[in-house]
This record gives C-alpha cells, structure tokens and sequence, in this order.
C-alpha cells in the first residue's frame, strides 16, 4: 500500500532532518551560510536525490512513484521550508515530465529509466535575452538535416542553464511560410549525446533571491541532435511548452506554502521569546492578529492549493484557466503575508546573519520568486484575461456532479495524467462550477456544538455573496468587451492589447477561486478534522474579506484572533506545520536519518 502524501512528507521530514540543527544538510545555518557565498547547495541537493526525489516525477506506468500530484507538492513544500535554492534548484526535474506529454511510448520509456537512473538535471531553455515572456518572438534555430536537427542560438535568463544534463528547449523548425504559432518545435535534448557543434554555458547572473541557484543560460552553435530528441510534431511546440506550464504553475505553489510556513514560523518564535512592555511580544493585541491573520493566509493558500492538485486528476482538461488562478492566488496570499510579517517583525528583518531571524529574511527574498516563475503573474493574469469571456459564457452550464472527490481529502483519485492537460479548455472551472452544490450542501448542515446556528447564518450569508460576486464579475466581462471599442488614437507596435479591465477581473476571480475552495475544503472534511478547522470561524474570517489576500489592522475581532492564535501556537508547539490537517515536522535536534526510497512502504 502506497504512503498518503501527508505520510510521505513526514518520511522526507525525518529523512532531512531538524533544519535548526546545523551539520544537517538542508539546515537554516548552512543555507545561509551558502546563501551569503552564492554557491550551489550540493551537500543538500544530494540528500535531496539520496531519498529519491526523482522518482515522484515519473509515472508508476512507467515504473516511477508519480501516483499523486499531491505528493509532489507535499514534497516541494518539505524542502522549500528549508531551503528554496535546493527545492528550485533540484524541481527542475518536473521538465522531464514534458516527455509524458508530448513524447511517443518510445521516448516515454527512454527518458523514464533515465530519470529513474538518478543524476538528471534538467533546465527549460524557453526564454531568449530579447524576448523573455514573448516566447512567439523567439530566434532559436532548430534546423532539419537528414533526420537530424541542427541547434543554434541561446537562451536566458534560465534555472540550470550550466548545469544541467538535459535541455527542455524551444526552436524553430518552420519556415516564412509557417503560421507564427507553428513555427517551434520543442525539444528534450541530452547533452551528453549531442552529435556534433558545441553547447556552452551562459555566465550566472547575480540575483536578488537565489543566491545559490544557477541562474545562468546555455548557448548552442550548430549543435547536432538526433531527430529522436523532438517531443510532439514539428510545429506543436509553442502548445506542449503552454501545456507542460499549466502543470508547472500549479505545482509552484508548493513553493510559497514551503516558505510561508518557515516566515511565520521564524517570526513566531522570535516573538514568543522577545520581551516587551513586561510580557511575550506575542501578547500584545496588535501582534498576535498579525500572526493570526498570516497564519489564516497560510489556511487559505492550502486549501487552493490542495484543491488544484485534486483537480490535476479529476479536471485536467480546465486547466488552462485553473492553473493561473492557484498561481496567482496562492503567491499573492503567501507574498503579502510575508510583507506584513516583515513589517511585524521590526528593525530584524532587515538583518541577514543567523543570529537576528536571518532564516526570515533569506525566505523573504527567495520566496518573491515565485511570482515570477513559470510565467510572471502580469502573463497570468493575461492569460486568465483572454480566457474570460469564455468562461462567461460557460458559467452555468455545468451538470450537477457530487463534487466529493474535488473537495474531500480522503476520496480516492484516478491516475494523474499529464498528457490529457489542454490550453484550450473552454472556460470551464469545475471550483466556480461547484459553487451552487455547495451553497446547497451549506443550506442543509445542521447547527453543532463548535458551529452554531448564528455562525451556520452567517457563512450562508457570505457563500450568497460568493455566488452574487461571481455573477457581477462575469456580467463585467460582457460590459467591459462591449464598451473597449476601437484601439486609442495614439499609435502603438505592440500586438499585446487586453484591456487593464480584464486584468482587474482576473485579479478579482483568483481571491473568488480561493474563497470557493476554502468553503468546499471545509464542507467536505469538517467531521473528520479537529475542532479548530470544524467549527468555521476560521472560513467565517477568510470569507469576510474582499480581496482574500489582503488584511489589515483591525480587521479580525478579539475572540477570533486569539482563537487562530491559539491554533498557530499549538502547531508551533508540537513542530507541526502550518496546516488544516496534523502533519508532523522533524522532530527537535533529529539528525537526518532513514533508508531512502522504498517503493512499497506502508
């Protein structure tokens, strides 16, 4: 029987380790000791791949441990929560997913005992120095030649430009007569059997964040490939690079939930034992609602993101909006808290060594990068924009469904198939879709000892709001396409034109996309959950704010405060993560242990 994703967090947790204990590999004190030094955390990298990190990027078909994309981001957020240039340095091994999508059974199984085989370093080599975003506009050469193809040109600015093994790459195979949209081909290139023509590293630039990562590019002149290395049909690749993105964006937010939970856990502990005005910091009212609002930011970017990962299994297809709005949403929750931790924390967050909260400040700076990773959030938005009117029009045409498997954590799952993700998905969202079941399900719970008949009034209250706020926004849609009109006067070269109107929608809609999933997250699990997440105060709060993200001074009252409070002190107690479920972290003062990867543990 395989591990549940929470049980093999907690096996990696005891593979890797207290993080406070320095001679650990992946621990706080090293990693900003290397941090400060710019280098690569090998020693990390290596425990990382010695428990076989690798093998939940492969298929169980295909002989890997691939059987739930939760376990990936259960994974992720294991090691993000210690140190970000090790989890961004080493999930480059998600590229090699790109062969389940795109890749014949032959290169499928290629690539898979590769991967399997260990050592694998992939990068993805899309953007170009003058490009960046605008992958249509790329001038990489991938030239065919009599069953091969001839590589030319660079990319930049990349994770694991110089040292990766293998290259996932986009190059263009058509020619003036090609439509712009099938000009690229994409391409999983192994640089140990380039035929001919050299392949090169592009010099590491110096980061704000990251400072250990390889942040570098490659460069290729007339490298010869074997006609074997193009994933998909010539011209397909702009749309296997989207696809194998939509899957990326979702995982990415096991990333932010990784550092989020290290920010208020640094921040927590300082305080509890910072002394002021006679008592624990964290006494006075002011700080302990800072802290129960981030924690409760923390509870709403899990349930997204335990929400997106349901539907890689149940909804792959609806990805090319649902993947954006988790992106978005969860980084924006988890961005914003950390900003308002900072500014809980004073004078030592602008402190780098060990000894003055360091470990909050390397996390603050490595976690903004998520915003940026696989496709900023401006190119999310933008997508999400574009796709709006289509999902306007697909608003209630839904049929009913149990919405079960989406929402309750312990309902089985069908296989994860990443081949079956498409960008074009119609405007369907099976969250948004949901939202009139679970206004049902909400109308029919009877009252309990922690959730009242008041509180049982307001959250019908505030899921009638959802439902009005969700049909205003799509109505805005419809009003916002009519009246954009013919473009300005002002002339402009850029073919780029979605109204900023749009992109104030899709903002909108991804706090909505959180608010839905926070709400059917806790219809479905509150009678097999502790008291604290059953009784809904916690989602009574989510749900009073307008943007979900967002908080401010004030905004929680007394009781409610005090009670997150309480819920985030008890995690923190009993080294347990920032979570609606129980899963325990490394014990305090383990040293790394355990056996590595066993593929049949209980």
């Amino acid at each position: 029987m395989k591990q549940s994703s929470t049980a093999l967090a907690e096996a990696l947790e005891d593979w890797l380790g207290d993080p406070a204990v320095e001679r650990n590999s992946l621990s706080f004190a090293g990693a900003l000791e290397l941090d400060e030094r710019d280098e690569l955390p090998s020693a990390g990298i290596e425990r990382v791949r010695a428990f076989g990190f690798n093998r939940y990027f492969v298929p169980e078909r295909l002989g890997g441990d691939l059987r739930a994309a939760e376990d990936i981001l259960m994974l992720t957020r294991v090691i993000a929560r210690r140190d970000m240039n090790v989890a961004v340095s080493e999930s480059t091994q998600v590229w090699m997913m790109l062969a389940w999508v795109g890749g014949d059974a032959e290169q499928q199984e290629k690539h898979a005992a590769t991967v399997l085989a260990g050592g694998v370093v992939p990068c993805l080599a899309y953007s170009e120095p003058e490009h960046g975003a605008d992958l249509a506009a790329n001038r990489f050469t991938a030239t065919p030649d009599g069953g091969q193809y001839v590589l030319t040109g660079e990319k930049w600015p990349i994770n694991r430009g110089r040292t990766s093994t293998h290259v996932v790459l986009l190059g263009i195979t058509g020619d003036e007569t090609t439509p712009a949209k099938r000009q690229q081909s994409l391409f999983l290139v192994d640089r140990s059997r380039i035929i001919s023509g050299e392949v090169s590293g592009v010099p590491r630039v110096p980061t704000y964040g990251l400072r250990g990562c390889d942040i570098s590019g490659i460069a290729f002149d007339g490298a010869r490939v074997d006609a074997s290395a193009r994933l998909g049909a010539e011209g397909e690749g702009l749309e296997l690079a989207l696809r194998g993105l939509l899957i990326t964006r979702t995982f990415c937010t096991g990333l932010s939930l990784g550092t989020g939970d290290t920010m208020l856990r640094s921040v927590t502990g300082f305080l509890t034992e910072r002394i002021l005005y006679d008592g624990p910091a964290t006494e006075i009212p002011y700080v302990t609602e800072s802290l129960a609002n981030a924690y409760l930011n923390l509870l709403v970017a899990e349930c997204e993101s335990l929400v997106a990962m349901r539907g890689l299994h149940l909804y792959t297809e609806q990805f090319s909006i649902w993947a954006n709005l988790a992106k978005v949403q969860v980084t924006r929750l988890v961005d914003f808290t950390s900003k308002a931790l900072a500014r809980t924390l004073g004078a030592r967050y602008f402190m780098r060594a060990a000894e003055h909260v360091g470990t909050f400040q390397k996390m603050l700076r490595d976690g903004a990068v998520v915003s940026v990773f696989d496709g900023s959030e401006p190119v999310c938005l933008d997508s999400l924009a574009l796709q709006l009117p289509a999902l306007a029009k697909a608003q209630g045409h839904t049929p009913d469904e149990d919405w079960r498997a989406l929402y309750d954590l312990r309902a089985e799952l069908p296989d994860f198939e990443p081949h079956r993700v498409s960008v074009f998905g119609r405007g369907r969202d099976a969250v948004f879709a949901s939202l009139p079941a679970l206004i049902t399900r909400l109308a029919e719970l009877p009252p309990s000892a922690g959730c009242d008949a008041d509180r049982l009034a307001v959250l019908r209250g505030r899921a009638e709001e959802l439902r009005r706020e969700l049909d205003a926004l799509l109505a805005r849609v419809h009003e916002i396409r009519k009246s954009s009109g013919p473009p300005a006067a002002q002339p402009t070269a850029s073919a780029k034109a979605t109204p900023p109107r749009l992109i104030r929608v899709a903002e909108e809609l991804s706090a909505l996309h959180a608010k839905v999933a926070a709400l059917g997250v806790w219809l479905f699990n509150r009678d097999h959950l502790d008291e604290f997440f059953a009784d809904g105060a916690w989602l009574q709060a989510a749900l009073a704010r307008r943007h979900v993200h967002r908080y401010e001074t004030g905004d929680l009252d007394p009781e409610t405060a005090h009670r997150l409070f309480a819920q985030l002190n008890s995690q923190y107690a009993t080294d347990e993560f920032f979570s609606i479920r129980r899963m325990r972290m490394a014990a305090p003062g383990a040293r790394e242990t355990g056996r590595g990867h066993e593929p049949n543990a209980a």
